[in-house]
């Protein structure tokens, strides 16, 4: 009966790691995938062709300037922005709120100038000013969004939409925090159950083995199997996804699990615990 209560609680903190590790690395899938289909493409064209009206560049830089304004911190800051107001409107069925995000714009072309001064060009504020208002004030980028909340609201099915609510909860700080308390709970039941100070890390290994492979080998797959149709519906084309950080989450994950086999082997050996006579 032990052993069956041992595997059962082994399962579910496997399942609440998953969960956890889920919920830190799914709003960076989404502001990368976002980012780079959406605000980059939308904010390095209008930056590039605003530099192609005032001057002579060559292509290279203004290669160089897209990758730059792609690979950029502040466009993830600025799609967050936006898509946290998109989220609040599907859940609530409510217009879509538009930030303030001028500053960012022109942080953003701020650190994109050493490319222009490397080739003689150098902006000034109003024309900088220029630049931030063509994409903010004057509306593109909101118009772009409301494009996305849009095909959100129409394209989406029942279930899709449900699953957009199920992303607004799991990433919530309360719910990460209930996981978390949940996971200590479970291990010092565990280590009651086991009666020694180490032998638990046998079960968290295992649990985190489980989780380790779903997040960095499974999971990718069934992420392959949507990433289309729901890229389609909310991009309004198809695009790739960028698992990255959560296959990342599960190469931790089997850090973690050799980390806690390392302790429970250790442990072993220094009381020599005859595990075969007392499981």
């Amino acid at each position: 009966m032990k052993k069956v209560i041992n595997f059962l609680i082994t399962l579910v903190i496997a399942f609440l790691i998953f969960i956890l590790c889920i919920s830190f690395t799914i709003n960076d899938v989404v502001i990368n995938t976002l980012s780079k289909e959406v605000v980059s493409s939308e904010i390095s064209d209008e930056f590039v062709a605003q530099i192609e009206d005032e001057y002579e560049i060559n292509y290279e830089a203004l290669d160089e300037i897209k990758e730059n304004i792609n690979n950029s911190s502040e466009i993830n800051e600025l799609t967050e922005k936006y898509f946290n107001n998109i989220i609040d409107s599907v859940v609530n069925d409510t217009e879509v709120r538009m930030p303030e995000t001028k500053d960012d714009v022109l942080a953003l072309i701020d650190e994109n100038e050493y490319i222009l001064e490397e080739n003689d060009i150098e902006l000034t504020d109003k024309q900088k000013d220029k630049i931030a208002n063509e994409l903010t004030e004057d509306g593109k980028l909101s118009k772009v969004y409301q494009n996305v909340t849009q095909n959100i609201k129409e394209k989406l099915s029942k279930e899709n939409v449900n699953l957009i609510k199920t992303y607004d909860n799991i990433t919530k700080p309360a719910f990460r925090w209930i996981v978390l308390v949940a996971i200590v709970i479970l291990t010092l039941i565990l280590a009651v159950i086991k009666n020694t100070y180490y032998r638990w890390t046998y079960n968290l290994a295992v649990s985190s083995f489980i989780s380790g492979v779903l997040l960095a080998f499974l999971f990718p797959f069934v992420l392959d199997s949507v990433e289309m149709d729901l890229t389609t519906k909310i991009l309004g084309n198809a695009s790739t996804i960028n698992i990255n950080p959560i296959v990342n989450a599960g190469y931790i994950c089997l850090c973690v699990c050799a980390l806690f086999a390392v302790v429970y082997i250790v442990g072993n050996k220094i009381t020599r615990y005859n595990d075969r006579k007392y499981d």
